[in-house]
């Protein structure tokens, strides 16, 4: 055995070992390894008074604390055993640290028995963590063996503000190597899976998130997303997510590969059960002021938006023609367009700018350092890595002064041209947009660490051009009415399509969550959760 392999299993072991018995299901009552869709396991092992707390939306946790129904103890117990046993069927943490957890709601409930009153929004609320935001005394490790270790001796800023709003902190959740893969593998803690389907991924890079709150071990998890690391294991995993633009959200001292690049800027959000948990998340932590407390965030308090009342005009883009989507993608597309049309609203078919020159410049921001930065923090260990990050590692070379000035023109440009034609877009009745749709990605997920996550321009289009998207869940693929076919031949990169529609076999990717983006411009974020709830709502009611 290397000796990272060493470090990695002691890494493991430490982690087994946090996990106290008492909150494990035995082996011999978990569901056998052939049973794939472990979504409802939690209300077949836990107790009633478990699945009683768990089963609320964050809106309802807040709100039963508040008015004394529950504790916060009683709260963070819950989602610990949910959480635990979530783990047990789909592998998803990276820390667990129940004691700091159970100490943090015994000082809230003695707050709210002392002072009558909730110390904030999120009192008492359980939140995730992907792995790189950092917790003081607890590491960071981001799939790293070079990097197992080293406890932090700080808050990320974001955790600061959301403990000053009441959230108790207990768990972080997996990611691949270095986060520069919509998987979640990694050489220190393995695969995660997807509940729905655990020969699935989770997505990724925020896919252990995606799989805590879509196990409900979690109500809202925080991940990132510099190329569809929120969105990508919102759809997959069949939940709510949004991606603000950057300099909403603080982002402060957590932990990046790549970190400083501005070429493409990542940033973080939650993921969560409902709209309605995205906008209770947004606004306790914009009500903290965070621009006060991280230089790039924009001051601009959390405002709230009234959709107008009146018809909405939703462009709609089911293919963007570069890399047409699978089967059970285009018939989320086509359900959305339907349902909107039925509830009153102008849809019509939309195309936009350039796609594939805009995922041109991305991929050239994913890699100005030529892979160096990544590469550095393998060889300090001398670990492989794992494939889905090799090509952003081995296949460019760093840009030097005069290229990266010349990349920043181009971006620029690009950007404008894209707003341009977006602020003259109009539907065939002459009326402006309210809101762009288009699909989360080709696939309604990628069988677990295969490597068939093969396109990612859906989502990494609008890292590029740093438009709000939220992601709400829509279908599940079904073998019976997602049928195969040979590949559109239609897209401009047209060796992935043709290796993306091989790729589907329907019973390959049964019962894989496929969710839509609904997409506004930059800093548009209460107006996009706005919107993003109508559409929610109207497919709710069509079902």
């Amino acid at each position: 055995m290397a000796k990272w392999e060493e470090i990695a299993a002691e890494k493991r072991a430490q982690l087994a070992a946090a996990i106290p018995k008492e909150y494990m299901i035995p082996d011999d009552q978990l569901p056998p390894a052939d049973r794939l869709d472990v979504s409802k396991v939690p209300e077949e092992l836990l107790p009633k008074e478990v699945i009683e707390i768990t089963e609320l939306t964050a809106v309802e946790i807040v709100d039963a604390i508040a008015k004394g129904k529950y504790t916060a103890v009683e709260v963070i117990t819950a989602f610990i055993k949910r959480a635990v046993l979530a783990h047990q069927l789909l592998n998803i943490f990276t820390e667990f640290f129940p004691d700091l957890a159970l100490k943090r709601a015994a000082e809230l409930d003695d707050y709210y028995k002392t002072n009558g009153k909730t110390i904030g929004p999120l009192h008492g609320l359980p939140i995730s963590l992907k792995d790189q935001f950092r917790v003081k005394g607890i590491e960071a490790c981001m799939g790293y063996v070079s990097w197992i270790g080293k406890p932090d001796t700080e808050n990320s800023t974001i955790v600061d503000l959301l403990l000053d709003a009441g959230a108790v902190f207990f768990v972080k959740t997996n990611i691949p190597t270095s986060l520069m893969a919509g998987e979640t593998r990694n050489c220190v803690f393995g695969q995660t899976v997807n509940a729905y389907n655990r020969t699935l991924a989770p997505g990724g890079s925020s896919g252990g998130e995606g799989a805590i709150v879509s196990m409900k071990g979690a109500p809202i998890g925080i991940g990132t997303d510099i190329g569809g690391s929120i969105r990508i294991p919102s759809s997959f995993s069949g939940i709510y997510g949004i991606r603000p633009s950057h300099g909403r959200f603080p982002y402060l001292k957590v932990a990046n590969s790549l970190e400083y690049n501005e070429a493409v800027v990542s940033v973080d959000g939650p993921l969560a059960g409902s709209v309605e948990d995205l906008v209770l998340f947004s606004k306790a932590l914009l009500q903290n002021e965070p621009w006060k407390h991280d230089p790039r965030v924009i001051a601009l308090p959390y405002k709230g938006y009234e959709v107008p009342n009146r018809p909405l005009v939703f462009a709609i883009e089911p293919n963007d023609g570069v890399v047409t989507p699978h089967p059970p993608v285009l018939r989320a597309m086509k359900m959305v367009a339907e349902t909107l049309k039925n509830a009153g609203h102008e849809v019509f078919e939309f195309k936009s700018y350039k796609p594939a020159e805009g995922l041109d410049l991305l991929i050239r921001a994913w890699t100005v350092d030529g892979g160096e930065n990544i590469q550095s923090d393998l060889d300090a260990s001398g670990e492989p890595g794992i494939p889905d990050i090799m090509p952003f590692v081995k296949g460019y070379k760093a840009l030097t002064m005069t290229e990266l000035f010349k990349f920043n023109k181009d971006k620029l440009e690009y950007k404008t041209e894209f707003l341009e034609y977006m602020n003259a877009a109009r539907s065939p009745n002459g009326k402006k947009i309210d809101a762009w749709i288009r699909p989360v990605g080709v696939v309604s997920s990628v069988p677990a660490g295969q490597l068939k996550l093969r396109y990612l321009g859906y989502t990494g289009l609008l890292n590029l051009l740093d438009y709000t998207s939220v992601v709400i869940p829509v279908t599940k693929c079904d073998p019976t009415i997602d049928l195969p076919a040979p590949a559109p031949g239609t897209g401009i990169f047209t060796e992935v399509e043709k290796l993306s529609w091989e790729d589907y076999k329907p019973e390959d990717f049964k019962n894989g969550p496929v969710g839509v983006q609904i997409i506004g411009g930059r800093l548009e974020e209460e107006r996009m959760l706005s919107i993003a709830s109508v559409v929610d709502k109207a497919l709710k009611s069509a079902k």
